[in-house]
């Protein structure tokens, strides 16, 4: 029996208007109501997570690929920053490959050109969305960042210095995923081994302590909820999503995931454009029903 559902959110969660559809908020609802707790797992932080919900439903969160996790209360119940000798390391990868990064701490998210956020933002929208231009997505985008959770800064140089800062993540964008993103993520994995390096979509790479991953965190609130590996469901699409997949009892792939993850899952579902997730979690809260 199932008690503990974890889904990712872009992708997954997320339609292709970006949104929490009104089906998934629904079967969020019902899971909870049928005894499933419900969790968020996400590479975004908690402030760029929680709009989505338009605070209609209040789940625990794993956040920043694990780097963060939260209670449904929202108190952090673990915390997992990239080690302080390693921060410019991987830095100076990002800068090696020319690509443009932004900096993720436990005081907010940190750009260093509202032009390149704004640009890769509208990129994502445009691939999400093939029927809207990219003007058009660029238009959508400038409305979107004003609600979201960004601090620009002329460059990186105080934050880094700062030892009261934590780095939870540093995440970069390219749209040469073949040419520049793949071999930066491979000599990155190669050289440093207190880091992990993962994907959320085809333009990006993440990079996170060794310890935040989905799925040790998954693992770990489980373990404080005295739920056991088995009772757990995780849902995902991309290479972020690969641990938790990995290590939950069954592991579920959007239909709109990567080769990868559908290999490794043990069950599929819809789309993210088709509530994929609502149509796992309706199919799982019946068969909880069943074995009840």
């Amino acid at each position: 029996m199932i008690k503990l559902i974890a889904s990712d959110m872009d992708g997954t969660l997320l339609n292709d208007k970006m949104e929490v559809s009104s089906r998934n908020i629904q079967a969020i609802k019902d899971a909870e109501n049928d005894g499933i707790e419900f969790l968020i797992a996400t590479g975004r932080g908690l402030g760029e997570a929680k709009p989505f919900l338009r605070n209609q439903v209040h789940p625990g969160y794993i956040t920043l690929n694990g780097a963060e996790v939260f209670d449904r209360n929202e108190k952090l119940v673990s915390s997992n920053p990239i080690p302080a000798a390693t921060q410019n390391k991987v830095i100076d990868y990002f800068k090696k490959y020319n690509v443009y990064f932004e900096i993720v701490t436990d005081k907010g998210i940190f750009s260093n050109s509202r032009e390149e956020r704004v640009n890769n933002l509208a990129s994502l929208l445009a691939k999400l969305n093939p029927s809207i231009s990219h003007k058009q997505a660029l238009r959508d985008t400038q409305e979107r960042i004003k609600m979201m959770p960004m601090n620009f800064v002329d460059n990186y140089d105080e934050i880094l210095n700062d030892s009261s800062y934590k780095i939870m993540k540093i995440i970069g964008f390219n749209k040469h995923q073949h040419r520049i993103l793949a071999p930066m993520k491979k000599e990155i994995t190669k050289n440093l081994k207190d880091v992990v390096v993962t994907s959320s979509s085809p333009n990006n790479v993440e990079v996170n302590s060794v310890n935040a991953q989905k799925g040790i965190a998954l693992l770990q609130y489980a373990k404080s909820r005295h739920i056991l590996p088995e009772e757990i469901m995780a849902i995902g699409d991309n290479l972020n999503d690969y641990s938790m997949i990995r290590d939950a009892g069954i592991g579920v792939a959007m239909a709109n995931a990567i080769p990868a993850i559908k290999k490794l899952a043990q069950i599929s579902t819809d789309s993210n454009i088709n509530d994929g997730v609502a149509q796992v979690i309706e199919k799982t809260i019946e068969d909880n029903q069943n074995q009840g």
